[in-house]
């Protein structure tokens, strides 16, 4: 057990009693079905999938191949998520997006709950990767400005174009 009282293999910031509000997920990348880190992490598991977004700006990391999500005044699409086997999956969840825990100097994204508004009109909450790293757009880690906030037409649009 952890000083938080959670097993030791669940880092602090996950929820020790899974409610149904921290069951949720939003996805904005390569977790979003028919992409490459669905089917490794999220093919069977899904419950239900929502459209929606969430407030901020989204990047295309040219190098990585992957989406980041920064704060901002844009919107950003996504899938809005609930999950079944939730621990299970936030766990692989996280180690695919780079997140020890909460604040770690080594975390690639940070995850943490935010708002979401879904295409009908409500309004939710659900655990987001952001970003985490300041190195967006230096040498060693260009980027590409997806004004659309929409990572799927954006890497469609990339598709066809090449």
């Amino acid at each position: 057990m952890t000083k938080a009282g959670l097993p030791a293999d669940i880092p602090a910031g996950t929820p020790a009693a899974v409610d149904k509000e921290s069951q949720r997920l939003f996805v904005y990348g390569s977790l979003m079905e028919g992409f490459f880190n669905y089917k490794k992490s999220l093919d069977g598991k899904v419950i239900s999938r929502i459209p929606g977004s969430v407030q901020g700006l989204l990047y295309h990391q040219s190098s990585k191949g992957y989406p980041a999500l920064v704060s901002g005044e844009g919107r950003v699409r996504g899938e809005f998520l609930e999950l079944k086997d939730f621990r299970d999956i936030i766990l692989l969840c996280d180690r695919i997006e780079g997140y020890i825990g909460p604040g770690q100097s080594g975390n690639e994204y940070e995850r943490r709950i935010s708002a979401v508004s879904l295409d009908d009109g409500s309004q939710r909450s659900a655990w987001i990767y952001w970003y985490a790293r300041a190195d967006l757009g230096s040498p060693g880690n260009p980027v590409v400005p997806v004004p659309s906030g929409d990572w799927r037409s954006y890497m469609y649009k990339l598709q066809s174009a090449g």
